[in-house]
């Protein structure tokens, strides 16, 4: 991977020491890392590691070196073909962040490492990238509240630090080090420690404490006279070392460190005991009572308690009370934490993922296209499985549905209207795989706009560029040459396809559609997971009695033969054939309706049925939980034959549509019932009822069986989707 980071400068502080630390880590692994900044003390350390650095004027807010810093970064980085731009400080978010505006710019994302003061005029010049590093879960958090980043773009990726230190240098005196910058916020610590450390000399004589301060800035001066003062004391009490590159050498000469941030974990990770200690605030001797805190605000005692004179004192003492041995415990505790948590080698590997997810997120995103939104639960169940099978597409890919209604949709799923095609054609612009799912949408027997509606947006979606994955769809019925070229047509132009039943398959070779690499797997919503059902639910059910679950459909709408029945009388077959099969078994038919639609046919086909129970709309999983309570299924829609064969109970279809029929074979169910069929009767209906009693065990044991096959087959369109989408097919 070709990474730029850009910084304001490269001199010594917490900001660019992570840098550095992170730059070293990608080298070791191979990457190519150029840096960009103003330059400063880390630039010999720079080159000893040979990594590449540019030096710009991104320290100056002046026009024309905002406008030098601009040019440049462009040409290096498209010149450069980076993967990946990611910038630290407000200067560099700013430029990186217009420029990533122009197409051809690398994926742009943004650290944040601590609160960037969001008050005009700076807020407006405060720039983020898609996605966003904050160094603890507080600046998130700030992230969140006053820039209102969304939460789901932030990834929290605490500061790594070199693991590999000198050992321990042994010493007859007790060696306390501090450091941190010298400026207005940060100098309280030391300055007090120079007030203290007279006491401290003549509290603890057979020890001869000695105190280092480490670090430059404004306030270097005041502090090398507090230390003055000190000395005059208690001779030799304060050494004031100023700016270091070498910290890990100091840090091998020390027996207690007090400080925050990133030095506290480099004081860890040389098995120091570390007491935490900042302007905002002084959290103690770190501990297992106070680590999970000092996390979560990146070892900075931000909220802590006040930092006086007399809480670093008790802290201190803490430490000095204890023996050697002891002491060590708390500084073994410490290297612990920074192995596990804290390494620069997982910080490595974690921003390395980060980017990762950052590319695949700038390639684009992913649209599901189906009957989605209009509250019918076989295309609901559809939906959520085919979403729960793509796991690891990079993370804030948000997939896209044209859709009736955006409240019935999963959460974490973006809806555009359905005729929006403005809209819809802005989306596929950015989109890189285009689904076609939710059962036979390749088909006209209902409408001829449905089969155009489809065909035309998969055309659309392979011309913008999008890949395009038929996912376990139905072919048919399809009627006349017109609808049999637009399918045609749909399945070759797609880059993969599969198809949820053999049926499908052969209506495609008889429509000379070139079949090879197309394969037959199963209907996604056979992942559908079965969920509790509800106190609302369950007290509908009487104790103790035997159920079987019906569901019906009206057939108005629904293109059919001219010699077909009418829905009137199917209703009345299915009608009469309930009251007998419920008066024989002496059991309660549930009727349990799919859509809207069904509610009223539901009504009006039990109408007639003294013992019988309609439920309400339900979840998928619902539907699933409830017709495992029941002996077996007798149903129209497809997708209670799907429900059923989750729920391990057999299913009598009533096959109005080719795609029911194809897919009680296909999943092995008893054999469906043709109502267009000379024999189809109530008394059909009932003869399939006893039949399949007669031989239940068996028939649910096959059922099982296939069914088991059937969800194994579901996951090579996972597979194939995540590969497609990864650009290795």
């Amino acid at each position: 991977m070709r990474i730029l980071l850009v910084s304001t400068r490269m001199g010594i502080g917490g900001a660019e020491t992570h840098i550095l630390t992170l730059a070293r880590q990608l080298k070791l692994r191979g990457h190519h890392v150029c840096i960009l900044s103003a330059g400063g003390a880390y630039l010999p350390a720079l080159i000893s590691a040979q990594i590449e650095h540019v030096t710009l004027p991104l320290d100056r807010k002046d026009v024309s070196s905002v406008i030098k810093s601009s040019k440049a970064i462009w040409k290096i980085a498209t010149e450069g073909r980076f993967d990946v731009v990611h910038a630290h400080g407000r200067i560099p978010a700013f430029i990186c962040g217009m420029l990533s505006r122009r197409d051809g710019f690398p994926p742009f994302a943004v650290t944040a490492h601590g609160f960037y003061d969001p008050k005009p005029p700076r807020r407006a010049l405060t720039l983020w990238g898609r996605r966003t590093i904050a160094v603890s879960e507080d600046v998130k958090s700030f992230l969140i509240e006053k820039y209102k980043l969304a939460p789901e773009s932030i990834d929290v990726i605490i500061n790594g630090v070199d693991t590999n230190v000198p050992e321990h240098q042994p010493s007859s005196r007790l060696r306390i080090v501090t450091a941190s910058r010298l400026d207005d916020d940060t100098a309280l610590c030391p300055t007090l420690l120079c007030e203290l450390m007279p006491r401290i000399r003549k509290d603890f004589p057979e020890l001869d404490p000695t105190l280092t301060i480490v670090g430059g800035g404004s306030k270097l001066s005041a502090t090398r006279e507090a230390a003055r003062l000190a000395n005059a004391q208690s001779p030799g009490a304060v050494t004031v070392a100023g700016s270091v590159l070498d910290m890990p050498s100091i840090l091998a000469r020390a027996d207690i460190f007090i400080g925050s941030s990133r030095a506290a974990l480099e004081a860890m990770a040389a098995s120091v005991p570390v007491i935490l200690c900042s302007d905002m605030g002084c959290d103690g001797v770190v501990d297992e009572t106070n680590l999970r805190r000092a996390e979560e605000t990146n070892f900075t005692c931000r909220g802590g308690a006040p930092t006086d004179l007399e809480a670093l004192r008790l802290a201190i003492e803490r430490l000095l009370c204890l023996t050697p041995r002891e002491r060590s415990l708390y500084g073994a505790f410490g290297r612990a934490y920074v192995t596990r948590r804290a390494s620069a080698s997982l910080f490595a590997e974690k921003t390395l993922a980060f980017w990762q997810d950052l590319i695949e997120y700038e390639r684009g995103g992913v649209m599901l296209c189906g009957y989605f939104g209009a509250c019918n639960a076989g295309d609901d169940a559809t939906l959520e499985a085919v979403l729960s099978s793509l796991p690891h597409l990079p993370k804030g890919i948000v997939p896209i549905v044209p859709a009736h209604k955006s409240d019935a949709l999963p959460s974490g799923v973006r809806a555009i209207g359905r005729y929006n095609i403005p809209k819809i054609k802005k989306e596929l612009a950015k989109t890189r795989l285009f689904i076609l799912c939710g059962g036979t949408l390749l088909q006209n027997s209902t409408s001829n706009r449905s089969l155009a509606y489809y065909y035309y947006l998969s055309d659309l979606a392979a011309k913008q560029g999008a890949r395009v994955m038929i996912y376990a769809g139905g072919i048919g019925p399809i009627i006349g040459d017109e609808a049999a070229y637009e399918a045609v047509y749909a399945v070759e132009n797609a880059d993969t396809v599969t198809l949820r039943d053999p049926d499908s398959l052969e209506l495609l070779k008889k429509l000379e559609c070139d079949v090879s690499g197309i394969a037959v797997t199963a209907d996604a919503a056979l992942n559908t997971p079965p969920l509790g059902l509800p106190p609302s639910i369950l007290d509908r059910l009487p104790a103790g009695r035997e159920f079987f679950a019906v569901s019906v459909r009206p057939l108005g709408g629904l293109r059919r033969g001219k010699n077909s029945r009418s829905s009137k009388e199917i209703s009345e077959m299915i009608s009469s054939a309930v009251r007998v099969i419920a008066d024989r078994r002496n059991a309660i038919p549930l009727f349990i309706p799919f859509a809207p639609e069904d509610v009223k046919e539901c009504r009006a086909v039990c109408s007639k049925t003294e013992r019988r129970i309609v439920m309400p709309l339900m979840h998928p999983g619902h539907i699933v939980s409830l017709i495992a309570k029941c002996s077996f299924t007798l149903g129209m829609r497809l997708h209670s034959g799907v429900f059923s064969s989750v729920a391990g109970v057999p299913a009598i279809m009533i096959a109005y549509d080719p795609k029911v029929a194809a897919f009680a074979r296909h999943a092995y169910h008893p054999a469906p019932l043709d109502p267009d069929a000379e024999d189809f009767s109530m008394r059909a209906i009932v003869s399939a009822a006893g039949s399949l009693y007669s031989n239940m065990n068996a028939a649910r044991q096959t059922l099982a069986a296939r069914t088991s096959e059937l969800v194994k087959n579901t996951k090579a369109d996972a597979i194939l989707a995540e590969r497609l989408y990864r650009g290795e097919l």
